[in-house]
């Protein structure tokens, strides 16, 4: 049985949408981020960089929600492109995702809801990497799937 480290965000909810995807059965494990559960010595012995999500399958732990999507996509032979140029464009949109996308959002949020007081230079600087992001990717969708 596989046992999911979750909290509402957008990295949880990714691995969710693809164990749903894959019809596997799975524990939710509610790790409650805005009371630091994920600080806890019991979590950071499953995650050792203390965030959400992170997933146990059987004897296997791994975290990071594209490690995981990636690690259940190949265990169940599913969700991967079976080319070398399909699977090279599915791994550098995956990256994107994961190395902008992902981390300028997430700073946006809290420079726009979260920051003690207004950093002007801070909110336009992640705001405009986010707007930047979905300007690439409306120019890839335009002409791909």
């Amino acid at each position: 049985m596989i046992d999911l480290y979750f909290h509402s965000t957008p990295n949880s909810m990714k691995v969710t949408l693809l164990l749903e995807e894959l019809n596997l059965p799975y524990n939710l494990k509610v790790i409650d981020i805005l009371k630091g559960e994920q600080h806890s010595a019991h979590y950071l012995a499953i995650n050792p960089n203390g965030k959400v999500p992170a997933l146990r399958d059987g004897e296997t732990t791994i975290f990071d929600s594209h490690a995981i999507l990636l690690y259940e996509a190949r265990k169940h032979a599913r969700f991967l492109p079976d080319t070398d140029q399909s699977y090279a464009s599915m791994l550098s949109w995956l990256q994107f995702i994961a190395t902008g996308l992902s981390p300028f959002s997430g700073q946006a949020v809290h420079f726009l809801h979260y920051a003690p007081e207004p950093i002007a230079y801070a909110t336009h600087r992640y705001v405009g990497e986010v707007d930047r992001h979905y300007q690439v990717l409306d120019r890839h969708l335009a002409n791909n799937r």
